[in-house]
C-alpha cells in the first residue's frame, strides 16, 4: 500500500514532467494539440491581478479559481504537489538536508520572516487597483517558465548542436539564471526558503487554508514530543505545537516519520466543536490571550504591515507613472507583438510568464530590459538582431493566459491590420546602394507584404574620379510596410543595420502614429 508521502512524490513527478512536456510541446510548434499555458492559468495571482485592474477574468484563468476554491478544503496542497517551482525547492531542501538533528528542528520553526510573503502579496494586489502588474516579476509560474525557456533551451541547444545558435538565445539568459541560482540556494539557509518566505502565490493560497476542512492533527494524548515531525517538514508550520495550516504545505513528512501514530490527515473528529471553536475566535479575534489559545493559528500579519504595504505600494504606483509620464512617447524600440492591447491595458495584463517567447518560431520575441521604462521589465518585445515575425504566425496570441495578446488567427490578423507593429526606415548612409553604389536588393527580396512595402528607384551615383552611374535605391513604403523586420534582420550590412524598425505608426496605438498631423486626426 502506498503511503501519504509517496503518492506526494508521484504526483510531484507526475506535474514536473508534465510542466516539461509542455515547455518542450511549444518549442516544437504543437500547440494546437496540447494546452501550452496550462500551469501559467493555474496562478491565482495572475487571476486577482486581472480582476483588479481590468475587472474581468480570462476564461483559462477560472483554473486559478478553482484551486483557489479547492484550498479552502485541501488547504495548500497546490504549492506542495503541483507547482513546479515549489518541487524545485523541494528537492533543492532535500539536497542541502542538515544531517544535524537540532539544526533540522531550528530551521523548521516558523519565523518572522514568513510574514514577508503577505507583504509582497499587499503590495502587488494593491498596485493592481491602479492598473500596475507587478505579481510577474516574482509569480512562481512565471519565474520558472522564464527560467526554463530562457536558460534551459539555450543550454540544451548547446549541448546538442554544439552552439547556442541564434535562434535559441535570449538576451537575459545570465540574469534569471542568476536568479533562479540565488534562489534555489537560499535552501541552505532554509527548507524552501522561497516557499516560506517569498512567494506571493503561497500568501494567496494560505488566506484560503487557514481553516482546511481536511488538514493535518495531532493527537495531544499521544504525542511523545520527540520532535522529528518539526525536523522532517517542509512548510515550517510547527506540526508538534499548534499547526498553522497556511503554511503548511500538506508535504505528508510528518505523517510518516510520527513513531507514536500521534499525527494524522483528516478532518477534525468532531465538526460541532470546529463550528463552535471557529465563532468563538470570531468573537474574541482582538484578546491577545484568546489567539494564544486558539487551537489552529491563522495569517500571522500584523496592522502595521498591512498599513506599511499599502503605502509602499502607493509610493511604487506614482513612481512608475511619474517614469511613463516622463518618457513619453519615447522607446522606439518597443515593438510589441500583433495583436498586443493598447501599451496601458497591456500592462495591466501582463504577467510576464515567457510563454510567447517559448512558442514563437524565430526567436524574435524577447524579454524587454532597455527597450521599455522599468513598469515594462521583462514583458516581450520584437528585437530583430534575433529574427523577424512571420507573416502568417500567430502562434503568441494563442498561448497568452490574460488577454494582454489577444487570440487571433492569420486572416483575422491581417484583415483587421493588427500585423502593423511598427514601420521601417532606410539609414541611408548605411545603405549599400545610397551610400557606396552597390547593387543590394535583398530588404526587397525578402519583405512578405503583397505589394511589397519596399520599392526601387533609379538615382544617380557618382562615384569619386569615375562616371556617373544610375543604381537602384531602396525606398520604404509605410502605408504597407508592417514592421516585421524581415528586412533588418536579413540586412546584410554588419554591425549595424542599414534598415531598421520602431515601433512608430503601429496599429494599437493612436499616439504612435507616424506624423503629428495623423494623431489631431
Amino acid at each position: 500500500m502506498l503511503s501519504y508521502k509517496r503518492v506526494r512524490l508521484l504526483y510531484q513527478v507526475a506535474f514536473f514532467g508534465l510542466f516539461c512536456f509542455l515547455i518542450y510541446a511549444g518549442a516544437h510548434s504543437w500547440g494546437t494539440r496540447f494546452e501550452l499555458d496550462l500551469f501559467s492559468n493555474m496562478s491565482g495571482l495572475s487571476a486577482i491581478a486581472n480582476i483588479l485592474s481590468q475587472h474581468n477574468i480570462p476564461p483559462g484563468l477560472m483554473l486559478a479559481v478553482a484551486i483557489a476554491v479547492m484550498s479552502l478544503f485541501f488547504g495548500r496542497f497546490f504549492c506542495g504537489w503541483i507547482c513546479p517551482m515549489g518541487i524545485v525547492q523541494h528537492f533543492g531542501a532535500w539536497i542541502f538536508r542538515s544531517s544535524e538533528k537540532a539544526e533540522r528542528y531550528s530551521r523548521n520553526t516558523y519565523r518572522k520572516s514568513h510574514r514577508i510573503k503577505y507583504i509582497i502579496l499587499i503590495i502587488f494586489l494593491f498596485c493592481a487597483c491602479f492598473g500596475v502588474i507587478l505579481s510577474g516579476w516574482v509569480d512562481p509560474l512565471s519565474i520558472i517558465t522564464r527560467f526554463s525557456v530562457s536558460v534551459v533551451r539555450p543550454v540544451l541547444n548547446l549541448f546538442t548542436n554544439g552552439r547556442c545558435s541564434s535562434e535559441i538565445a535570449y538576451n537575459v539568459t545570465v540574469i534569471t539564471s542568476l536568479i533562479f541560482v540565488i534562489v534555489f540556494l537560499l535552501n541552505i539557509y532554509m527548507p524552501r526558503f522561497w516557499c516560506r518566505t517569498v512567494c506571493p502565490l503561497g500568501a494567496l493560497l494560505s488566506l484560503f487554508s487557514v481553516r482546511p476542512l481536511f488538514r493535518i492533527e495531532r493527537d495531544r494524548e499521544k504525542c511523545i514530543k520527540c520532535g522529528l515531525c518539526r525536523q522532517n517538514c517542509q512548510g515550517g508550520c510547527e506540526p508538534d505545537k499548534n499547526i498553522i495550516n497556511s503554511e503548511c504545505l500538506m508535504c505528508m513528512n510528518c505523517l510518516e516519520i510520527c513513531p507514536a501514530g500521534a499525527i494524522r490527515l483528516g478532518y477534525p473528529n468532531n465538526i460541532k466543536d470546529e463550528i463552535s471553536s471557529i465563532e468563538s475566535y470570531a468573537e474574541k479575534r482582538y484578546d491577545v490571550k484568546a489567539e494564544k489559545k486558539s487551537k489552529i493559528a491563522g495569517v500571522k500579519l500584523s496592522r502595521r504591515d498591512f498599513i506599511v504595504s499599502g503605502i509602499v505600494a502607493v509610493f511604487s504606483v506614482g513612481l512608475l507613472r511619474n517614469v511613463r509620464a516622463i518618457v513619453g512617447r519615447g522607446f522606439e524600440k518597443r515593438i510589441r507583438p500583433p495583436g498586443s492591447l493598447p501599451e496601458v491595458d497591456f500592462l495591466a495584463r501582463c504577467v510576464r510568464c515567457g510563454e510567447c517567447l517559448n512558442v514563437c518560431p524565430t526567436n524574435v520575441l524577447q524579454p524587454a530590459l532597455t527597450e521599455t521604462n522599468i513598469e515594462g521589465l521583462w514583458t516581450p518585445v520584437l528585437n530583430m538582431q534575433y529574427g523577424y515575425c512571420e507573416y502568417d504566425c500567430v502562434r503568441c496570441t494563442q498561448v497568452c493566459p490574460t488577454g494582454a495578446i489577444r487570440f487571433l488567427d492569420a486572416e483575422q490578423k491581417h484583415k483587421e491590420k493588427l500585423d502593423k507593429i511598427g514601420t521601417a526606415f532606410v539609414d541611408r548612409g548605411r545603405c549599400l546602394p545610397w551610400a557606396f553604389g552597390k547593387e543590394c536588393l535583398v530588404c526587397q527580396e525578402v519583405c512578405p507584404t503583397s505589394p511589397k512595402a519596399i520599392y526601387f528607384q533609379y538615382r544617380k551615383f557618382v562615384p569619386e574620379g569615375q562616371m556617373r552611374m544610375w543604381i537602384k535605391v531602396p525606398y520604404v513604403d509605410a502605408e504597407r510596410c508592417i514592421g516585421c523586420g524581415a528586412c533588418e534582420y536579413n540586412c546584410p550590412v554588419q554591425d549595424k543595420p542599414a534598415i531598421y524598425v520602431t515601433s512608430i505608426g503601429e496599429q494599437r496605438s493612436v499616439d504612435r502614429k507616424l506624423l503629428l498631423s495623423d494623431i489631431n486626426d
